[in-house]
């Protein structure tokens, strides 16, 4: 009898420690995106990401380049994990670290709306499948104010 224990609570535990991906798959992959230069402050901009499962599937990488008409580079890193529910953690080369919380409001549409225990503005970044193409928006809300669109961008999986 004590060895089914031990089998149901290494099974249980088990279950635990995985995420349930299965809403955010659709961002997994290597993705290859521009944005016009109506779409972003820095004019048009082009660069490369991925989302990755690591850690034995425990939680997936967001890594990102991109380069932009002004010659403004901009690299980020973003670790997506769940903590009772999905959140993420963004750090880029300005120097900026958002926290988010992550929701699925529908299939294939993946909101990170930054905790509101940041002092300063907002953040939400979304993405979305349209057309076979994966569409993102980075929208800003000084405090107290509404999102507005900060930059907006297309890619295509390679």
């Amino acid at each position: 009898m004590r060895f089914v224990v031990v089998l149901v609570a290494a099974a249980l535990s088990a279950s635990a420690q995985s995420a349930n991906w299965k809403p955010l798959e659709f961002l997994l992959g290597k993705w290859t995106g521009a944005a016009g230069a109506e779409d972003t402050p820095h004019g048009a901009g082009q660069g490369a990401f991925s989302f990755d499962l690591d850690l034995n599937q425990r939680i997936i990488i967001r890594r990102n380049n991109a380069s932009y008409d002004s010659g403004t580079p901009h690299d980020d890193l973003m670790v997506i994990y769940t903590e009772g529910s999905t959140r993420a953690i963004y750090f880029d080369s300005e120097g900026h670290v958002i926290r988010y919380h992550v929701t699925v409001p529908e299939a294939n549409r993946a909101v990170f709306e930054s905790e509101g225990t940041q002092a300063g503005p907002k953040y939400r970044l979304t993405y979305w499948l349209e057309r076979g193409s994966l569409r993102g928006q980075f929208e800003i809300a000084e405090p107290g104010g509404e999102f507005k669109k900060y930059l907006s961008w297309s890619s295509k999986r390679n």
